[in-house]
């Protein structure tokens, strides 16, 4: 059986977010060790979907792209962590960043990916002693040491080019003018999770992304062909129907 869905950015974001609590690394770090949910919108719903509270998605990011350009959050909120289940009030990836060991997990949004599949994130350049946000605070560190690296990101931010190459291009110069925040792009390592893996991980079909786009609101949007069986699809049918019409993320206040 074959279906065709049409997904806004922000219901591809609660479709990847009900995936990821799906995934087995996860559920295990919540369980028996330490879960790190970086900032981000599309980890602001992994949030509102693992604690069932109302989160203001565009208050939980560091940078974000708004209607005028690159763009920094005034009131950057701290990283969200779970230890044995249990959210740590005030703690920061900073203050455990050396506690974290194989079967943790991080979570951490991305700005791109390629057609290679390799993520990237955008980060500032406006301070010149940066270090490279929190991407920069645990890349490293989690290669190093097995920690689960788990990234969500919804098919939008597809571009045409291996992010290798953009990346490459903004280390090797400064750059002279950017709509915002001049920033550089930077590769992240770990499982990726676009709405294809999502609709896999949550009801086992085979999804094709055939077109993208949209107006009127649904800028940014997907169109998903997706194969499987009579039981299959309607389970994904299901999951599409509980989860139009989610509302577009807004800007930081």
């Amino acid at each position: 059986m074959k279906i065709e869905i049409a997904l806004t950015s922000s219901e591809s974001k609660r479709l990847i977010a009900k995936a990821v609590l799906n995934m087995e690394t996860v559920n295990n770090a919540l369980k028996n060790g330490t879960l790190v949910i970086c900032r981000g919108s599309t980890d602001a719903f992994i949030i509102e979907e693992l604690t069932g509270s109302i989160v203001e998605k565009g208050n939980y990011t560091a940078g974000y792209v708004g209607p005028k350009g690159l763009s920094v959050n005034p009131k950057i909120p701290t990283e969200t962590i779970f230890v044995e289940g249990k959210v740590q009030k005030s703690a920061a990836l900073a203050d455990i960043i050396n506690e974290l060991k194989p079967g943790d997990v991080i979570i951490k949004g991305a700005n791109a990916i390629g057609p290679d599949g390799i993520p990237a994130v955008l980060i500032g350049r406006g301070n010149p002693k940066t270090n490279a946000g929190t991407l920069g605070l645990f890349q490293m560190p989690a290669m190093a040491r097995g920690i689960n690296v788990i990234v969500p990101v919804g098919l939008e931010k597809s571009i045409p080019v291996s992010v290798l190459v953009g990346s490459k291009e903004i280390a090797a110069d400064k750059v002279d003018w950017a709509t915002g925040m001049p920033c550089s792009l930077v590769p992240i390592f770990g499982t990726v999770v676009t709405e294809v893996e999502a609709l896999r991980i949550l009801v086992q079909v085979e999804a094709i992304p055939i077109a993208a786009g949209g107006i009127g609101g649904a800028e940014g949007s997907i169109i998903i062909l997706v194969k499987g069986t009579k039981e299959q699809v309607h389970q994904a049918i299901s999951i599409v129907e509980k989860i139009k019409g989610e509302p577009q993320v807004k800007e930081p206040k």
